[in-house]
């Protein structure tokens, strides 16, 4: 390959518009500097203006250096930043060219001025979109050829390939413009083409979303019925990736100068704005200062009427053709559709800031407000229900989250619900961010208000929810308190009526007494109980009555089973045993003569039966009955009460009713039962104890083994003398002795008679058969 020319020296680009929106004051010098051949053309009209139009750090400085050898300032790829700045304006240094000889064209006789315009949807402006819609409008009035750079997977979207923004730009350049009739080349350069999808049908698809945004334009009277072409011209060109096709991209961009050198573009200055050169910079400044005052133009009264109109047109239309259908899409999704509706709202406000900021401030304010309202009217139902579920999600994780502090933790129940509280809070003010629709609540009273709507609903639920957990552990306290003193007290009475006296109710009153402080000392705080559950005074106040309510239910109930007719007749016997067979040394009393034990019968029988009033009835040793204090409490709470024995009917009882049947544990009938059933066990006491001492008087005299041994002498020394027979004695007199020490002498008497009457008619019968 030839080594390639060289290209000349290239002139410095000048500011031509900065990021301020302030025009350059030394353009004139720069045009009359670089404009070429001047003596050639008389007229000042060799010349063209070409500009790019594109999202910001999309390549388009790159590309107008490639095609233009300019010095625009080109991105730095690793920082991914804005690069240009307003608007630059640079004389073509030459033109890329295919031609093997050399790889540009000079531009000395062609005077081509190229405007680098700052990138759209850049981040630095984010939503101001003014200063993208007046550069935008300034290169399309200004340039011949307005390059649109778009990279192939843009072609078909609104919003990527900036669609909206021309369709805002040409209304107005239409509006301002129309009376001219001065056409505009756009060339759609397509970027990273890749030849899958052919460039004839990426522009079919291009011409065919302008064709839409040409027929939904607000045109003037005059431009009605005007179309498309009468005012813009449409081409289409493709150049490869840089980075993965460097030779392609190089190729197509000569490719692409060839069609400006050969002046193919520029079709006979068909585009050309008939401005003369040295005029050029005084008519783009003019031409800038009307772009950039419109809206600040003191407007009749019927303008503010029409900017009314067009507003509420393009309100109306974003409203009914963008949200409602979306809305309607998304809303049944749940959390699902937070951030595609947060989207939904942002777009459809942007979208009506790009398309109706154009007109009167107020106006368009106005109306915009109007549109936030629609939406945000529609958006609070489901904004509500979204925050309405999260509070329902966090509360619900409250008993849980109870239980298990309670578990793990050594605080107190009042601690674990404040701290609970406090968590959930916290926990829901951190949540509902992620779940607003808006980012600043102090822009959006409307969501300002909803979210606190549903904190206080969260106040007031989380309250309920500490007051059920509350009750909860209030009902576990008494019946906790009231087992504990039920095995207590149970034993306490068994033990002081296992030899019950005068004095016994008094001390079963002192221990139930003390047992009662015992139980609740720990929750005495002064003269108040305080329970650790978070109650008020009056709460804590209540909730101990409650307890001792139910202590003085559980005296009743244990006192009246155990004091049932089996109970106090197995005491009375027990007392009764104690007196008639043991003395005052705990020693077994054996009476000498019946008398005596007559008399012991009786004071025991006495003093036995002297005791079954105590056990009929409480009462004190002053005479005075044990009455059960009356607490006046709603029975609401006790509802979850896992007390069996726990009695709620004495309310369908007076007052005096209730006193008999506390302290009379045995009615008279029942002390008539326990009395007859008493004498039967105490008189079969005292007759076994008759027959012992009866048996025990019956013995045979001396005199008689006397006798015995001097007539049975003979027999004595017989048996002395045949030693089996002896033996057989010995064994005889040591079966009777066992048997009656253990005592089975009776037994044993009964089955000897049984046999020997069993004996008897078999001894008959066999005796019959051998007769």
């Amino acid at each position: 390959m030839s080594q390639l020319s060289q290209p000349s020296d290239s002139f410095v680009s000048v500011h031509l518009i900065d990021e301020n929106k302030q025009f350059a004051t030394d353009l004139d010098t720069y045009v009359d500097k670089s404009y070429a051949v001047k003596d050639a053309d008389g007229d000042g009209l060799n010349y063209h203006i070409v500009s790019v139009f594109g999202s910001q750090s999309t390549g388009k400085s790159t590309l107008l250096n490639k095609l233009f050898g300019t010095k625009f300032d080109i991105m730095d790829e690793t920082k991914r930043q804005q690069t240009t700045k307003g608007i630059w304006f640079s004389h073509a240094n030459y033109i890329a060219s295919t031609d093997e000889t050399t790889s540009f064209k000079k531009n000395n006789d062609r005077n081509i001025y190229v405007l680098d315009v700052e990138g759209v949807d850049g981040r630095e402006r984010a939503d101001d979109k003014d200063f993208e819609r007046k550069s935008a409008l300034f290169a399309l009035a200004t340039s011949e050829i307005l390059i649109v750079n778009i990279f192939e997977h843009q072609v078909g979207l609104y919003q990527g390939a900036n669609m909206e923004l021309l369709k805002t730009v040409m209304e107005v350049n239409l509006s301002l413009f129309h009376k001219q009739h001065e056409k505009c080349l756009l060339l759609f350069v397509v970027r990273d083409f890749t030849g899958l999808t052919p460039l004839s049908n990426l522009g079919q698809s291009l011409e065919s979303d302008m064709q839409r945004i040409w027929s939904d334009l607000n045109k003037p009277d005059e431009c009605k019925d005007s179309k498309l072409d009468d005012f813009f011209d449409l081409e289409f060109a493709s150049i490869s990736h840089k980075v993965f096709k460097p030779e392609e991209f190089e190729y197509d961009i000569k490719l692409l100068g060839d069609n400006f050198s050969n002046e193919k573009l520029f079709n006979a200055n068909k585009y050309h704005k008939k401005i003369p050169v040295d005029a050029w910079a005084l008519y783009s400044q003019q031409l800038w200062e009307q772009i950039d005052n419109n809206q600040d133009l003191d407007l009749p009264t019927q303008q503010i009427l029409v900017s009314k109109f067009k507003c509420n047109e393009i309100m109306n239309g974003i409203y009914t053709d963008v949200f409602l259908p979306e809305f309607a899409a998304e809303e049944g999704k749940g959390k699902e559709a937070i951030t595609r509706l947060k989207e939904l709202r942002a777009k459809c406000i942007n979208d009506y800031d790009l398309h109706a900021s154009r007109y009167k401030k107020p106006v368009f304010l106005e109306i915009k407000q109007d549109l936030v309202n629609k939406i945000d009217a529609k958006l609070e139902v489901f904004q509500t229900s979204i925050l309405k579920e999260l509070v329902d999600e966090i509360v619900s994780e409250i008993e849980p989250k109870f239980l298990k502090s309670k578990k793990d933790s050594k605080l107190s129940v009042k601690e674990i619900i404040e701290e609970l509280k406090k968590d959930v809070i916290d926990n829901f003010e951190t949540l509902s961010k992620n779940l607003l629709l808006v980012d600043s609540l102090d822009e959006n009273p409307r969501y300002a208000s909803i979210l606190q709507k549903q904190r206080e609903y969260l106040t007031e639920t989380v309250e309920g929810v500490a007051n059920k957990l509350r009750q909860k552990e209030s009902r576990k306290l008494i019946n906790r308190i009231t087992k504990s003193f039920q095995i207590e007290f149970k034993d306490d009475l068994i033990e002081e009526f296992t030899q019950p006296n005068d004095n016994s109710w008094d001390v079963v009153t002192v221990k139930f007494d003390k047992l009662r402080e015992k139980l609740l000392d720990k929750y005495k705080t002064g003269t108040f109980f305080d329970f650790k559950f978070g109650l008020t005074a009056e709460q804590n106040d209540i909730l101990y009555s409650k307890i001792q309510q139910r202590l003085w239910n559980q005296f009743d109930s244990i006192v009246h089973d155990y004091f049932n007719n089996d109970n106090v007749s197995r005491i009375l016997r027990n007392v009764f045993e104690d007196s008639f067979k043991y003395d005052n040394r705990g020693m077994p009393f054996v009476p000498e003569t019946i008398s005596q034990l007559d008399s012991r019968f009786n004071l025991a029988k006495n003093k036995t039966l002297q005791l079954l009033p105590i056990l009929s009835k409480i009462t004190l040793t002053d005479g005075k009955s044990l009455i059960k204090p009356q607490f006046k409490l709603d029975n609401d709470d006790d509802q979850d009460n896992d007390d069996e024995n726990y009695n709620s009917g004495e309310s369908d009882v007076d007052d005096s009713e209730s006193r008999n049947r506390f302290t009379i544990l045995l009615s008279p009938k029942e002390q008539a039962k326990v009395m007859q059933r008493f004498k039967k066990e105490s008189d079969a006491l005292y007759l076994d104890a008759k027959r012992a001492m009866i048996a025990s008087k019956t013995s045979i005299p001396f005199y008689i083994w006397i006798i015995i041994l001097v007539l049975g002498w003979n027999e004595f020394m017989a048996v002395l003398g045949n030693p089996i027979l002896c033996v057989i004695i010995l064994v005889g007199i040591g079966g009777f002795i066992v048997t009656y020490k253990m005592p089975m002498l009776s037994a044993a008497l009964s089955m000897t008679g049984s046999s020997f009457k069993q004996h008897i008619p078999t001894s008959n019968q066999s005796h019959i058969k051998q007769s």
